[in-house]
């Protein structure tokens, strides 16, 4: 199983990258040098211990008081 903070990593990594945006465009408009709008899709936060899903702003889950760790922002241009 595939840790979701290295998805949402992984995925804005591509997602920055030029030439895969250029090739999006073409695809989606048919029209070379046309700039898609990529929804970024927030991944829920989940206690490691529980499973229960939390609120973003939370640093313990209200159900086991685990430490919740927080997935790394990505740097936005």
């Amino acid at each position: 199983m595939t840790d979701a903070n290295y998805i949402q990593q992984r995925m804005n990594e591509i997602q920055q990258d030029q030439s895969f945006s250029s090739v999006l465009g073409q695809i989606l408009s048919g029209k070379a040098g046309y700039k898609p709008v990529i929804e970024m899709k927030k991944i829920p936060i989940k206690c490691k211990q529980c499973g229960l899903i939390l609120e973003e702003h939370m640093k313990f889950c209200w159900e086991c008081g685990t430490k919740i760790e927080k997935p790394e922002k990505a740097n936005q241009p």
